[in-house]
């Protein structure tokens, strides 16, 4: 059974609102969870990440629940916190740090290998996905009402990426223009830190947001 964290959370206006700047500062703990031994590990490899202990000790960057943005039903439907979760896939909830303004994000994850395309290899359409909603997070919070959607993504496969390893994605915001943002993201090894996949994109927040 996959770790669900227990979370306390502010109300907010509406669900999209979650991802202001000042949203997802909640607390984490697992006082109460029940691991499998699988996960169990994951979890003793995760603690002794140094990217890990390198964020969790820095002032500058604010650990937040993945996907707590999302509703319980939203939740259930969605494709990175619900369908690609679980044993052999993404079995261990992934770590998230922002920056103070939002404006930069560090995702860091275990890939499994049941989320391959060819046979040893984790599928480049995986990868993209994961650019593409980690390209959200530094993208809405400084769009109109938090609000915006993918209208353009440009992935650049450096290197494949194998499956059963860490591995951390990182985002920046460029610029904004308005109701447009752009940003930029890349995947890389927790091994050796060496840049796999890169990503740009353009967000744009609907007239009526």
């Amino acid at each position: 059974m996959a770790f669900q964290p227990t979370v306390t959370e502010r109300p907010f206006d509406t669900n999209m609102s979650r991802h202001n700047p000042k949203a997802e500062r909640v607390s984490i703990t697992e006082e109460h969870s029940v691991l499998c031994p699988e996960e169990k590990e994951l979890k003793r490899q995760e603690e002794a990440l140094e990217l890990v202990k390198e964020l969790r000790s820095s002032p500058d960057w604010i650990e937040a629940i993945s996907h707590s943005y999302l509703t319980d039903s939203a939740r259930e439907h969605s494709l990175t916190a619900h369908s690609l979760r679980g044993q052999d896939k993404i079995l261990r909830r992934p770590l998230k740090f922002f920056n103070q303004d939002k404006t930069k994000c560090i995702v860091i994850l275990h890939v499994g290998d049941h989320l391959c395309g060819h046979h040893g290899y984790v599928h480049n359409g995986l990868l993209a996905t994961l650019l593409d909603e980690h390209l959200a997070f530094v993208s809405l919070p400084s769009l109109p009402n938090y609000t915006g959607f993918t209208a353009n993504l440009n992935v650049d496969y450096i290197q494949p990426v194998r499956p059963n390893q860490w591995i951390s994605i990182h985002g920046e915001l460029d610029r904004v223009e308005g109701r447009k943002a752009y940003a930029e993201a890349w995947i890389e090894t927790m091994l050796d830190g060496e840049r796999m996949t890169e990503a740009q994109s353009l967000y744009i927040s609907p007239r009526q947001a």
